[in-house]
C-alpha cells in the first residue's frame, strides 16, 4: 500500500511518522514524505534559494534515514516529496501520481494550536481530502490498537456500510469494533460568526463522552463526512483540543 506522511521536521509530526511505521509494521508499504515549503523563485533569491533547497531536501532524507533506521520490515520503502505547491493542492497531487492509500498527519496538543501545518492546515486537510487519515496526537505512542469506538450517525453510514468497514480496511489487524449511535442532542459553539464555524447538528457527541471513550479505547473512528464529530474533535479553535488533550489516534475514515 501507499502512505503519505506530512511533515513539518518538528516532533509532532517525525511521532506522526514512526507511529505510521509501527501501524504497518506487519504490511508491506511505501511510505512517502511530504513537505510543503513556501520557496522564493524569483530571480533575486539566487543563492538563498538553492541553499533553501539543498537544506530542506537534506532534512527531508534526514527524516527517511531515521525512519529506515526504525522500522523492522524491509518491505518498507521511503520516498520523499517536497512542494511549494499550497498544502491541499500538493496533498491532492500526491494522492494521484501515487495513489496514496492512508494519511498519517501529526495532531496538535492544546499548548501548540499554532502548529504551521498540523493545526489549521491539517484540519483542512481532514474537510477537503477525500482520503482514509489517521490523525497522531501529539505524544501519542504506538500500542496495538484492540478496540474501536466509531460514533455514527446511520443517515451518514447505513448499517450496511458500517459492517463492511474492516473488510474495506484490509491493512488493519483484527480490531473490536463498537458503533456507538450518535442522536437526540444540539451541541453548539457559542461566540462564532466567522466562515469556518462548525457545523450545528443533532449530535450529542460530548467533551464528557469522548473522556469516557478514551479510557476505553485504543482508536477513534469517525466518517470522513460528518463534519460535526470532526469538528469536535479536530478544529483548532472550536475543537475538543482545545481544552482537553487527546490520548488516542483518530482514524477519519472516507471508504
Amino acid at each position: 500500500m501507499n502512505v503519505l506522511i506530512l511533515t513539518d521536521f518538528l516532533e509532532t509530526s517525525d511521532n506522526a511518522g514512526r507511529y505510521a511505521v509501527d501501524f504497518l509494521q506487519k504490511k508491506q508499504a511505501n511510505f512517502f514524505l511530504l513537505n510543503i515549503h513556501n520557496f522564493n523563485f524569483s530571480r533575486s533569491a539566487g543563492d538563498k534559494l538553492e541553499n533553501e533547497l539543498v537544506s530542506t531536501l537534506d532534512e527531508l532524507q534526514q527524516d527517511t534515514k531515521e525512519l529506515k533506521a526504525y522500522t523492522r520490515n524491509k518491505q518498507h520503502k521511503f520516498n520523499t516529496i517536497l512542494s511549494s505547491e499550497s498544502l491541499i493542492s500538493a496533498v491532492r497531487k500526491a494522492l494521484v501520481e501515487k495513489k496514496i492509500d492512508l494519511i498519517f498527519i501529526g495532531a496538535v496538543s492544546r499548548e501548540k494550536h499554532d502548529h504551521p501545518i498540523l493545526g489549521n492546515h491539517a484540519y483542512e486537510v481532514v474537510r477537503k481530502i477525500k482520503c482514509n487519515i489517521i490523525a497522531v496526537p501529539a505524544g501519542c505512542t504506538y500500542k496495538d490498537p484492540k478496540k474501536a469506538v466509531f460514533p455514527v450517525d446511520p443517515e451518514i453510514l447505513s448499517t450496511n456500510a458500517q459492517s463492511g468497514i474492516a473488510n474495506d480496511l484490509h491493512y488493519l489487524e483484527p480490531l473490536d469494533f463498537t458503533f456507538l449511535e450518535i442522536k437526540d442532542g444540539d451541541i453548539e459553539y457559542s461566540g462564532l460568526s466567522h466562515s469556518d464555524e462548525p457545523i450545528k447538528t443533532p449530535v450529542p457527541f460530548t467533551k464528557k463522552l469522548f473522556m469516557e471513550l478514551q479510557k476505553e479505547f485504543d482508536i477513534i473512528f469517525v466518517a470522513g463526512k460528518n463534519l460535526s464529530i470532526c469538528d469536535r474533535l479536530l478544529h483548532t479553535q472550536y475543537g475538543f483540543s482545545v481544552k482537553m488533550d487527546i490520548n488516542i489516534p483518530i482514524f477519519v475514515y472516507h471508504g
